[in-house]
């Protein structure tokens, strides 16, 4: 193919695409072109934040390459990617609406740490704790609470299934960090924990939402296009 057929093909396509978005209704024009910006500012919140504060947070490593200890663990992971600032916030201000005083902020599948960090900068909570099966993960997450400069949060090496939440109202927040059977163990080994105190679960990209209802949760709250919700047993 010559250079001038290729050039002319590729500004037929060009002609093509442009048609067919003039050709889309405006409000879903102005919708595409709003969620690209929001998208934009989105990015731009986190990296002022992680900047700010001095961390390290980013990256993508898929479930099946995260180093750990905890083999069984390992099939039900998923890939660790950190939550964005908007998506916390938008769940987070949502629990708070329910005017619980929480004791505790409990992030299972923490990563590199970023939700505990984000909560302990713009809620009240006396402790936070990052749970994280992988080993370098948690290390990374110590380095930056060390720059992150507070002395209420802290990290577990831990698997999810079997940690034991503290006593008092938990704010339990999840990131669909794991599959259907460490959220099944985890909540079996907790269940006296819930029915005692007034915790609730965070659960953003929920999935697996259908355990929590078997196991006795009613949800509070359920956001359809980011998949988010919050649960309680009651």
């Amino acid at each position: 193919m010559s250079m001038a057929h290729h050039t002319e093909s590729t500004r037929i396509q060009l002609q093509g695409r442009i048609a067919t978005w003039l050709r889309r209704p405006l409000a879903h024009k102005l919708r595409s072109l709003s969620n690209k910006a929001a998208g934009g500012v989105s990015w731009m919140e986190d990296q002022l934040f992680e900047k700010w504060h001095g961390l390290d947070c980013g990256g993508f490593i898929d479930g099946h390459e995260l180093e750990t200890s905890y083999s069984s663990a390992r099939a039900h992971s998923r890939a660790y990617q950190a939550v964005t600032c908007v998506a916390m916030r938008a769940l987070l201000n949502e629990a708070m609406k329910t005017g619980i005083v929480f004791d505790h902020f409990i992030d299972l599948g923490s990563g590199k740490g970023k939700a505990c960090f984000y909560a302990a900068a713009n809620y009240r909570f006396r402790r936070l704790v990052g749970v994280e099966f992988s080993e370098p993960l948690v290390q990374a997450a110590d380095r930056n609470v060390r720059k992150f400069g507070a002395d209420n949060i802290c990290f577990v090496n831990a698997d999810a299934a079997s940690f034991s939440l503290p006593a008092g109202n938990n704010l339990v927040y999840l990131f669909n960090p794991f599959g259907e059977a460490i959220l099944l163990e985890f909540l079996k080994n907790n269940m006296d924990k819930f029915r005692r105190s007034q915790s609730i679960i965070a659960y953003a990209n929920d999935k697996h939402r259908l355990c929590l209802a078997k196991a006795g949760f009613v949800t509070l709250f359920r956001n359809q296009d980011s998949q988010s919700s919050l649960h309680q047993y009651l």
